[in-house]
């Protein structure tokens, strides 16, 4: 079932003066309607501008397990500056939830069930309402899915490990239509726009899942075990090994691992470790765990 789900966690509501002191009572509207005495609160402190037509930021929260989005939400809303108004855990649902609640930014990973395609559905949502600032939290590393989403429309990519702090400041930055990504990234894209089309790298010329299957054989898994993991049959994978081929002018087999390990180590991937786990497998939980400790 696909369902846009209203935000379970709502912002404290400003209870009203007490009406047994109408001295406080008429100091606040005083202070409220701007009058002669509205500089100063009891006490003689600065009183804080009211101005009604600032209105938080709408957000959606896409992520497909229940306590991430809790957490999230959560999370964000201890700022003022935002109000989580609905939550999604699957492509279809996340359209419907922007077409209901027309939110002015949206944070999502790029995994979702169902088989859903998470650049897929950020092209989707960003043909759908070009406003909305889109930013990727992610557990996949940046060095393989950023730059596609952002050419699929995002504004920004965040790690899921990434602190509480830094998640604020990523929305921030995207609602006030900034590109929000990591130093190293940032860095790799100055690298790439000095050097220019001569040196754009062939893997660029692949497709999503092509680029998904590549990164699995740099990591040493045989097509049984890339099928398994992205759970199709092992002769879509063959024929998708047969693709990658073509596309990068590779004679066999040995040469296309060749190429993919080494494509690895070019993009900044570590080797991986045998307690290493796979990052194509469900987020963890323990980074949403920490963030709210954290605050």
């Amino acid at each position: 079932m696909h369902h846009c789900i209203p935000p379970r966690i709502t912002t404290p509501k400003k209870h009203p003066p007490h009406p047994l002191h109408p001295i406080q009572s008429k100091r606040g509207k005083r202070h409220m309607t701007g009058g002669k005495h509205s500089q100063t609160s009891r006490g003689g402190s600065p009183a804080k501008a009211f101005n009604p037509k600032i209105q938080p930021a709408k957000l959606l929260i896409v992520d497909d397990h229940p306590i991430i989005r809790l957490g999230l939400s959560f999370l964000l809303q201890q700022d003022p500056q935002f109000t989580v108004v609905a939550e999604a855990s699957d492509a279809r649902s996340a359209l419907e939830c922007l077409r209901r609640f027309t939110p002015d930014a949206v944070i999502l990973d790029i995994t979702l069930p169902g088989g859903s395609d998470g650049l897929e559905l950020i092209k989707n949502m960003s043909a759908e309402s070009p406003t909305t600032a889109i930013l990727v939290l992610s557990v996949h590393d940046e060095n393989l899915y950023a730059f596609r989403a952002l050419s699929a429309g995002a504004k920004g990519y965040l790690m899921k490990d990434a602190t509480p702090d830094l998640l604020r400041k990523a929305v921030q930055s995207v609602l006030s239509g900034k590109i929000t990504v990591s130093d190293h990234l940032s860095q790799r894209l100055v690298q790439r726009a000095v050097r220019g089309r001569e040196g754009i790298d062939p893997s660029e010329s692949l497709t999503d899942r092509e680029l998904e299957i590549l990164f699995r054989i740099g990591r040493g898994q045989s097509s049984s075990e890339v099928a398994a993991g992205l759970g199709i049959a092992v002769k879509t994978i063959e024929t998708h090994r047969a693709n990658l081929r073509r596309k990068l002018l590779l004679k066999s087999g040995a040469e296309l691992v060749r190429y993919a390990v080494a494509w690895r180590h070019q993009e900044g991937h570590q080797p991986p470790k045998k307690d290493q786990a796979d990052p194509f497998e469900p987020a963890p939980l323990s980074p949403p765990v920490e963030a709210l400790q954290e605050v």
